[in-house]
């Protein structure tokens, strides 16, 4: 029980990690930003979404 409760707040972090750097980079950044930099928080909402997607899944099929 208490990894299910480290992976879904891990989940949860990365998920609005990968939001608020998106955000940032897009509405705080004044000279052009490479297109590189832009796959970081896309890589952490990524991350954060494929851990979540399998933790809940898992607990919604054994109830």
């Amino acid at each position: 029980m208490v990894r299910k409760i480290i992976s879904l707040v891990l989940g949860t972090v990365l998920v609005f990690a990968g939001i608020y750097g998106l955000l940032y980079l897009l509405f705080f950044t004044v000279d052009p930003v490479r297109t590189l930099y832009f796959l970081v928080p896309i890589g952490l909402f990524a991350v954060g979404i494929a851990i979540l997607w399998e933790d809940l899944t898992a607990l919604i099929r054994r109830h």
